[in-house]
């Protein structure tokens, strides 16, 4: 394809292609216009001249980033909705139908409109959680923390009486105020000292009436764990616990094993022990 011929000089197209170029335009469009070298003109150029031809690469290399970096009107709009409706930029981006990070760094450096509106709604998510924090912020509340503090040392367990509600605040807002309240967190250990002495107190006590209906079970073929599960009897932690703690109580058990009857008669003495549990219950 012949040169074409063109109003202006060299130097002048030149420059103007350049720019051209480099602001992100084809060279193959811009060399289409009427007053414009041919494309076959400016493929002579550069190859007879080599400051020419770098100056031209270099032009394309700064379009071909103009354009890729250009703002996407359909994008940008739909990222700003998104936004909008409170989702995070780091989520945003990661979709492969949004502008990487890098498009969005750019449009936020070049655009100002678009800037604009990123800078207000992030004041908005800013607000929000401002407001959300405050809410979740308890201040110390003494009437709360005695509640807490009774109900701790009457055996309760802390984190389920967190989690009946009823008002009380959640784990991390009593975790601070521990903190923050050296009395309230010295209170909560003197309740947890006494829930644990009641818990013992309460292991201790073993009646004669019932030392002698477990006897009688462990007598009549059961075992501890056998007769823990019947009606109005301690659990089987606490009867191996009076096993290690009590002699007297051992004794009795090991006393009781002894006299154990055949096993032709175990369920029917297992039926009147439930019956007679029942009735003491």
């Amino acid at each position: 394809m012949p040169a074409r011929a063109y109003v202006r000089t060299h130097p002048e197209a030149r420059q103007q292609l350049l720019d051209r170029v480099a602001a992100g335009e084809l060279t193959s469009h811009v060399c289409a216009e009427p007053g414009m070298p041919s494309y076959a003109s400016v493929y002579a150029w550069a190859r007879a001249d080599p400051f020419f031809a770098e100056a031209l690469a270099d032009a394309r290399r700064r379009g071909d980033f103009r354009r890729w970096h250009a703002l996407d009107e359909a994008k940008a709009g739909a990222l700003l909705a998104r936004l909008a409706a409170g989702e995070g930029i780091v989520s945003i981006l990661r979709d492969p139908t949004m502008p990487s990070r890098r498009q969005y760094a750019y449009w936020r450096a070049t655009q100002a409109p678009f800037q604009e509106a990123v800078w207000r709604l992030n004041q908005v998510t800013v607000v929000e959680r401002a407001r959300r924090g405050r809410a979740r912020w308890r201040p110390f509340d003494q009437a709360l923390a005695d509640q807490i503090v009774v109900r701790v040392s009457r055996g309760e367990g802390l984190q389920a009486i967190l989690n009946a509600g009823q008002g009380l605040p959640c784990r991390n807002v009593v975790i601070r105020w521990r903190k923050a309240q050296p009395q309230f967190a010295q209170a909560l250990r003197i309740a947890v000292r006494v829930a644990r002495r009641r818990r013992d107190q309460a292991r201790a006590v073993c009646p004669d009436h019932l030392v002698e209906a477990i006897c009688d079970g462990v007598a009549e073929g059961g075992t501890l764990n056998t007769v823990s599960r019947l009606s109005g009897m301690p659990c089987a932690a606490t009867l191996y616990a009076w096993m290690r703690t009590r002699p007297d109580f051992a004794q009795a058990v090991e006393q009781a094993r002894a006299r154990r009857m055949s096993s032709a008669d175990v369920n029917a003495a297992l039926a009147r022990m439930a019956a007679r549990a029942a009735a003491m219950g």
